[in-house]
């Protein structure tokens, strides 16, 4: 990858230079988890990568060392996040209790699904780098490479980039369907619509094993939808202690990528 990269036009006020690392970061929201644990604070994960399965505490689960830390951009992502994940996190757990959301609720429900899908989207690349050409504003040029944290960076204000929060999504209906045995995972977050032709309908999460916020249109009671986060998930899937059957996600998973190549 070659990439033309200058300090203005960084993303997201990003400019050259290593941020503060943040040594365990958990790449799907621990208040999130918390919904899925049970008494002792206890889910199942599967690591799609290293194909292995596990009961984890929610304060390791889904955890990896320096996640965040870029290595070109001089950006705190983690910081961003937890902002991101203090108020989001708040407005789910209120909306898991019945309570019909305000507007600020309804805005940091959108900008946490939107934060969740963003890394969603590159979490199989946690601790890759791939090489880039760095264009400097003093007219020198530099090959580096760029880890997660850089590509996250790199690709949040790309105009390919879907952004959640530039849906309006505050305006569309907000439903709880209620049903059973939901898994979460880092593809948790899903979007459709009606047909390849048709712009984009609605949007899901699993807010509980047991709760689906859906925001938009109606989708399909009968839909498997923790079959839809597994196989969509790139590297963690998250579910209640004792219901996540691992080696079955691992063998869907493992026939899926057959297909694919």
């Amino acid at each position: 990858m070659t990439t033309n990269t200058t300090p203005p036009d960084a993303p997201m006020g990003a400019s050259f230079g290593r941020s503060s690392a943040t040594r365990r970061g958990h790449m799907i929201t621990k208040g999130h988890l918390a919904a899925f644990a049970n008494e002792r604070n206890v889910v199942d994960v599967l690591d799609v990568l290293e194909g292995r399965g596990y009961p984890s505490s929610i304060e390791n689960a889904t955890v990896v060392s320096y996640v965040y830390d870029p290595a070109v951009f001089n950006h705190n992502l983690e910081k961003q996040f937890a902002a991101i994940e203090d108020t989001g996190v708040g407005a789910l757990n209120r909306l898991r209790a019945g309570k019909k959301p305000s507007e600020s609720d309804q805005l940091a429900v959108i900008e946490f699904l939107d934060m969740h899908l963003h890394r969603g989207r590159y979490a199989d690349r946690a601790g890759d780098s791939q090489p880039a050409t760095l264009f400097k504003t003093d007219g020198s040029i530099e090959q580096s490479r760029l880890n997660y944290g850089d590509l996250i960076s790199l690709a949040h204000d790309h105009p390919d980039t879907l952004r959640l929060t530039k849906l309006d999504l505050e305006k569309w209906s907000w439903q709880i369907y209620t049903t059973t045995n939901l898994w979460t995972g880092d593809g948790a977050v899903m979007l459709w619509r009606p047909d390849a032709d048709h712009e984009l309908s609605t949007v899901t999460f699993p807010l509980s094993p047991t709760q689906l916020l859906v925001i938009g249109e109606d989708i399909p009671t009968d839909f498997d939808m923790s079959r839809a986060i597994a196989m969509r998930s790139r590297r963690w899937v998250v579910g209640p202690r004792g219901a996540l059957p691992i080696e079955a996600i691992k063998r869907m998973k493992a026939e899926r990528d057959a297909v694919s190549e």
